[in-house]
């Protein structure tokens, strides 16, 4: 007779409070690196703004690579080979040298 009894209705509630605590804690922890530093978001939108500014810094430099853009812009090296690639479409750079890695692009003048 009868089944198995249920737990009371403060134990579900403090075990629900539990589990949200510490999903809030693996939250937090992914948000800081093991340094403590907080981790910023380098994710850009390839805007018109973001190819200007990447035409002036090409007026400077004679030759451009992913790396040395990316750390001019303060973006990811895979955004800067997205930038890179478009302005190659647009004809403001040219590839000089390519090889399964890198690309190095001279501009195009």
């Amino acid at each position: 007779m009868g089944g198995a009894s249920k737990k009371p209705i403060s134990t579900v509630e403090k075990r629900m409070k539990k589990m949200a605590e510490e999903q809030q804690k693996k939250q937090q922890k992914r948000a800081t690196t093991k340094t403590g530093k907080e981790l910023t978001s380098k994710n850009v939108v390839i805007d018109n703004e973001t190819l200007k500014k990447v035409q002036e810094e090409l007026k400077k430099e004679t030759i451009v690579t992913p790396y040395t853009l990316s750390t001019k812009l303060n973006v990811t090296i895979s955004v800067a080979k997205k930038i890179l690639e478009e302005l190659e479409r647009q004809g403001v750079v040219k590839i000089g040298t390519k090889d399964r890695r890198t690309a190095v692009y001279i501009a195009a003048s």
